[in-house]
């Protein structure tokens, strides 16, 4: 349900499904880890995430609280169509940068 890759410095957590549930949780402890690692930079791939509920913008809300609260932060990636608009009717692609893809987002660390 879950992918965890590091690539330089940045961490990149692919979620294989649906925000809730079990890869909810997997998403929530691969960002521990990756704070307790200190690696500060997260790219969240969404491009297998076919739905993004209320407890998944929750989650990209508090990870993004906790990674700009340590000097670092999160950008969403690829994100499928109807995650996509979730995050723009609910504002939350003000909040977190998407990108159209991986690289972009990874991209975003090196400016």
């Amino acid at each position: 349900m879950l992918g965890v890759q590091n690539i330089g410095s940045v961490s990149v957590i692919k979620a294989r499904n649906s925000l809730v549930g079990d890869c909810l949780q997997q998403c929530r402890q691969a960002v521990h880890d990756s704070l307790a690692n200190r690696r500060m930079m997260l790219v969240l791939d969404l491009s297998e995430c076919p739905l993004l509920a209320s407890e998944g913008l929750e989650f990209i809300v508090d990870a993004q609280q906790s990674l700009l609260s340590r000097g670092g932060r999160m950008v969403l990636a690829e994100p499928q169509p109807l995650c996509k608009e979730v995050l723009e009717i609910t504002g939350l692609s003000d909040y977190v940068m998407v990108s159209d893809d991986l690289r972009s987002a990874l991209r975003e660390f090196s400016q």
